[in-house]
């Protein structure tokens, strides 16, 4: 099978748990790529343009199943969402027809969705997520049977390998905890969790039901999130409540500063926005009619293997 992303934070969880089930697993990489999570597993890569149907046609000789979990979280520009998140995995997808692939999984986000109560997504990232499922979509229609599609949703992934949170650590470290005014209601899930639903996906048999959100058991509130943090770095933290104003603000100062680096920012608009934004939470019931998977992994198990992790690769201090 062929598996795309697999040198990223969720795809790395996702070439573990095939191999470990027994896949054989070949992910495609680029010539830039850091291929330090797939170290020691027995994984083929090969190298591939994914926006590129002839070089994806060349990774996918032989295969007959497609995990697409490639896909960009930070950009410069809002275009780059769309070519690498959306166009790419209809390259992807269109290459996987002609070869006669029979199953294809898409790693999307609940982004395409959009927060909860809200009638689609809310930035530029969501709206290329929610534009490669309807381009997916487009292609399966177009190949007339024969080629099963899995459109995954997993919303606010966290776990070992991710940078996205590691500041939010960092600072509960500190014994503080920022968070958005209001409620806000947050359902993360671990990425082990996502890994396994990506897996289940890959055996679901019947008609495809559609997107399939994936979160994590509980739905938390700001403080549960604080607690579960504090007892995760192992000291009391404070919660601090900052005006949506200066999250926004925050997230177009980290924007420019990357900008004059010449990188991606660690923090942007669309990630200050989404946070803004009261509730990101999901019913978990397709999940187990359509693919039979439910978490297993708690919020307060989940952030405490996170923090032993950071620490035992240095990301944080002991």
């Amino acid at each position: 099978m062929l598996l795309t992303g697999a040198t990223g934070f969720v795809g790395s969880h996702v070439a573990e748990t095939l191999v470990r089930e027994g896949f054989e697993v070949r992910c495609t990489v680029r010539s830039s790529s850091d291929l330090r999570w797939l170290e020691g597993l027995p994984v083929e890569t090969r190298r591939t343009d994914l926006g590129s149907r002839a070089s994806v046609g060349a990774a996918l000789e032989g295969v007959t199943d497609v995990v697409h979990a490639a896909g960009l979280t930070r950009a410069r520009r809002d275009a780059e969402y769309f070519r690498v998140n959306a166009e790419a995995t209809e390259s992807v997808a269109e290459a996987a027809v002609a070869v006669g692939v029979g199953r294809f999984v898409l790693v999307s986000s609940l982004a395409a969705r959009g927060p909860d109560g809200a009638a689609g997504p809310v930035s530029p990232y969501g709206a290329s997520k929610r534009e490669a499922e309807e381009r997916l979509a487009a292609v399966a229609a177009r190949a007339g049977g024969g080629f099963a599609t899995r459109v995954l949703r997993p919303g606010g992934v966290y776990g070992p390998r991710d940078r996205d949170l590691l500041p939010l650590f960092r600072l509960a470290a500190l014994g503080l905890v920022p968070a958005p005014p209001g409620p806000g209601r947050l359902q993360p899930v671990h990425a082990h969790d996502v890994a396994r639903a990506v897996l289940r996906g890959l055996l679901a048999t019947g008609a495809d039901p559609g997107p399939v959100a994936i979160g994590g058991p509980e739905v938390h509130d700001w403080d549960e999130v604080a607690t579960a943090l504090g007892k995760a770095v192992g000291r009391p933290v404070r919660l601090v409540r900052v005006p949506r104003l200066l999250f926004l603000a925050a997230g177009s100062l980290a924007e420019i500063a990357a900008e004059l680096l010449r990188r991606a920012p660690e923090l942007d608009r669309r990630r200050a926005h989404d946070l803004t934004r009261l509730s990101w939470t999901c019913d978990l019931g397709l999940a187990e009619r359509a693919i039979g998977w439910v978490p297993s992994v708690d919020l307060g198990r989940g952030l405490a293997e996170t923090a032993n992790w950071y620490r035992e690769v240095g990301w944080m201090r002991p």
